[in-house]
């Protein structure tokens, strides 16, 4: 049901006749525009019955509204908006009681909402949910009656119904268009296995070459995500080249998997290959191969069989008895394991002698361990320096005090000094080691030099360090060559 609306426009006041006047030959009455008056609206121009379910400009229901008298912000005169009764597009308006004048409702908005939705109904492409057998020359049991498989075609008597696939072939079936269409549940008729690979393929589209790359896509694939957007996952370009795309963020845009483990599997060989393409099949070079992880002596590996450049990280190996992966990272300008950065366990790079490292512990830094290149010894080199982390009232002086790890892992080292912001007390924690692998198995303590001379110097187990001596503000304390050993 719909109200109509009517009022509020340059025609609708209240008007009385005033005084009579002349003008010229033509004598009449003034028109006096005037408020406060009761308005009321009837199904008839001189009888009938009054509308009283009507609502004011506010949607109140009333059965009359006022002329305005100014007070509501409106003109003298003014009849304010009035809805009438559902579908009464037009009533006979009375002023104060006098003749009453035929009142038309605005039409307007519901034009406008009506082409609105007409236009959408005529956009859908089925806006009355009709079936296939609500159709007059179609005849169809219902669902319960119908078979997968069962194609639309031409029965007897000339109408439409269902052709089982028993009896399809030879029957007029009903073709869905050739462009635009939608294909569920079709059976193409394969090609002949005795033409071999050079026979009629199961699909074949042909277009031209397109060397710009804007003819249209041979075939495409979509997914429809949780919030109802399309989105293009799998397709061929107009050149019949594969493209793909996850449907979102987390996942995979393609997967390939090695064979079934119920059908023989895992794999035991190469499952996946890229690879050079010769006129001669035979002459086929693999570039990179996944191996399945049946393989006897590669299980899980990808392997490449020319030289990776511009990589960020190779990754190597795998589980294979038991070892773990590790990724090379490329080549240091300097000597020695690295110095900066985060790394990660595993990372390997190689100095500018040709030393190997490997981080064994991440961090940034980390903790690095290494064989020697360049024709030097095999014992492993020193591990990048850490910071001590100052105790109260103590702070790092130009030379961060610093610990690392030396003779392959079976000696710690201090380095670097300390300064005092304030008084220290003697005996207090002037530092604490943070990286557990550098502490000492057990306490260590030795004679260091600071501002005031020199004193007694404690290493704890757990990383804390003491010192007999008290310090003021300035005082420094030098902890070059402060060694220690690691092993039992």
């Amino acid at each position: 049901m719909t109200r109509y609306t009517a009022g509020g426009g340059p025609s609708d006041y209240t008007i009385v006749s005033g005084d009579t006047v002349t003008v010229g030959a033509v004598t009449g009455k003034n028109a006096v525009v005037v408020g406060g008056i009761e308005v009321k609206w009837y199904n008839d121009e001189t009888s009938g019955t009054q509308y009283e379910d009507l609502l004011n400009s506010v949607g109140q229901p009333v059965t009359s509204v006022q002329s305005s008298d100014t007070t509501d912000g409106r003109a003298l005169g003014q009849i304010p908006r009035v809805q009438y009764p559902d579908n009464v597009t037009g009533a006979w308006a009375s002023a104060g009681g006098g003749p009453r004048v035929w009142m038309p409702a605005d039409v307007g908005d519901q034009a406008v909402a009506t082409a609105v939705d007409l236009a959408s109904h005529k956009a859908q492409a089925n806006g009355h949910s009709t079936g296939v057998a609500n159709l007059s020359d179609v005849a169809v049991p219902p669902p319960a009656g119908r078979n997968v498989g069962d194609l639309l075609g031409v029965v007897a008597g000339g109408g439409f119904g269902l052709v089982p696939p028993s009896v399809a072939s030879g029957a007029t079936l009903l073709n869905p268009p050739p462009s635009g269409a939608t294909y569920v549940g079709n059976t193409a008729q394969p090609p002949d296995p005795a033409q071999g690979q050079s026979g009629n393929p199961w699909l074949k589209l042909t277009q031209p070459y397109s060397a710009t790359d804007d003819n249209p896509d041979a075939l495409q694939f979509f997914s429809t995500s949780a919030t109802g957007q399309s989105i293009k996952t799998g397709w061929f370009n107009g050149n019949g080249e594969v493209r793909a795309a996850p449907s979102l963020p987390n996942r995979v845009a393609g997967r390939i998997f090695e064979a079934y483990e119920n059908r023989n599997g895992p794999s035991t060989g190469r499952f996946f290959e890229l690879s050079t393409n010769p006129l001669n099949a035979a002459n086929r070079e693999a570039l990179l191969g996944a191996y399945g992880t049946g393989h006897s002596s590669k299980p899980g590996w990808v392997e490449a069989t020319r030289v990776l450049s511009a990589l960020l990280g190779v990754r190597a190996g795998g589980n294979y008895n038991g070892l773990t992966a590790i990724t090379f990272r490329g080549q240091r300008a300097s000597t020695g394991a690295p110095t900066s950065g985060t790394w990660a366990a595993g990372d390997v790079v190689l100095d500018s002698a040709g030393a190997l490292y490997l981080c064994t512990a991440a961090g940034t830094p980390g903790t690095w361990a290494t064989a020697a290149g360049g024709g030097g010894s095999n014992e492993a080199g020193p591990s990048a320096f850490v910071d001590i982390t100052p105790g109260t009232g103590m702070s790092h002086g130009s030379t961060h005090a610093a610990t690392r790890l030396e003779r392959g892992g079976d000696a710690g080292r201090l380095r670097g000094t300390l300064t005092a912001t304030g008084a220290v007390a003697s005996g207090a924690v002037i530092a604490t080691i943070p990286t557990t692998a550098h502490r000492p198995l057990h306490g260590v303590t030795t004679i260091v030099r600071y501002t005031g001379g020199g004193n007694k110097f404690d290493i704890a187990a757990d990383g804390t360090i003491t010192y007999q001596a008290a310090f003021t503000a300035g005082q420094s304390i030098w902890l070059d060559g402060v060694t220690w050993d690691l092993s039992a």
